[in-house]
């Protein structure tokens, strides 16, 4: 087990600047995941085949980044979370309303284990620490206090998804939310956060990238990288992508918004037409290349 505190350097700025920030961490697991950006994930326990399906098609299309999923280790949709992220290769992070030693509920040990391989687990709890009713309020602070944004994607209209989204419009975050069919009880949280111009409507995971590129620092560069000042939003994107050099080749190959025939692509890349059109149907299905009238063109997120 590690402990930070607020004067660590280990400990992470984002959380330092919430209201009421918690003055240790107890973290089990990889402690450079604190290292990444992140977006948190949250929703209700009785979730629908809808839920679980938009959950885990977000969290597949954010997957292009190198950024990790926080959520709370709890029934439902954050279970879903974690281990939407694990199966995509991304990093996970699970915020305990317990000590590290009482994994809540108990039928999530297994997942916290692969997630502490895998990613991070953290307290504001001391081992010993029993899951008190209480405490789980307080621990959504964590969550999105963690996180440049909070998606919710299926929450009724009284839930601990919506006191997260809560904390997040206090913190200044960013809030994603997933509209639902107006019938279902989980849709009537969500469908509160957009009436009230609280959330932003999404239906994907690259509208989630092009909200966040907006804010002033959206993604931390890894250790010993080179910083540039005014560094293109294309570029600045590009650098945090998981993609293969030949797909990175491909996006600057393409470079302006009036795109390229596939030929010019190339010609340019020097790849035969059958690897170009490999590369770019995987470009296109992770939604950051489309094809119109025979041009190839990079997708919004770039620019």
């Amino acid at each position: 087990m590690i402990i930070i505190n607020t004067k660590d350097s280990r400990y992470p700025s984002l959380l330092k600047e919430i209201y009421g920030a918690p003055e240790k961490l107890f973290c089990k697991g990889d402690i450079s995941v604190l290292e990444k950006s992140c977006i948190s994930v949250v929703g209700t326990r009785f979730f629908s085949d809808y839920g679980e399906y938009v959950t885990e098609k977000i969290i597949r299309e954010l997957s292009i980044l190198d950024i990790a999923i926080v959520s709370g280790l709890a029934r439902g949709i954050d279970t879903i979370a974690h281990k939407a992220a694990l199966k995509n290769g991304m990093k996970t992070i699970a915020i305990l309303g317990s000590g590290l030693d009482q994994i809540y509920p108990s039928g999530n040990e297994k997942l916290a284990k692969e997630i502490e391989k895998n990613g991070l687990l953290i307290s504001e709890y001391p081992c010993g620490s029993p899951p008190l009713k209480m405490n789980f309020p307080q621990r959504n602070r964590i969550i999105s206090g963690l996180s440049l944004g909070t998606l919710v994607t299926e929450a009724p209209d009284k839930s601990g998804a919506l006191i997260t989204a809560d904390f997040a419009l206090e913190q200044g975050r960013d809030i994603f939310a997933v509209p639902g069919d107006i019938d279902r009880k989980g849709s009537l949280g969500v469908l509160k956060l957009i009436r009230n111009g609280a959330a932003h409507p999404i239906s994907s995971g690259q509208e989630i990238i092009e909200i966040i590129k907006k804010q002033a620092l959206p993604f931390k560069d890894p250790p010993n990288s080179s910083k540039k000042s005014g560094t293109p939003a294309k570029s600045a994107i590009l650098k945090h992508c998981k993609l293969s050099g030949e797909e990175r080749l491909l996006i600057e190959t393409i470079g302006s918004r009036r795109g390229k025939p596939l030929e010019k692509i190339v010609e340019e890349s020097k790849l035969t037409t059958q690897q170009a059109l490999a590369v770019l149907s995987f470009l296109e299905i992770n939604g950051l290349v489309y094809q119109k009238k025979g041009i190839y063109k990079l997708s919004d997120v770039f620019h």
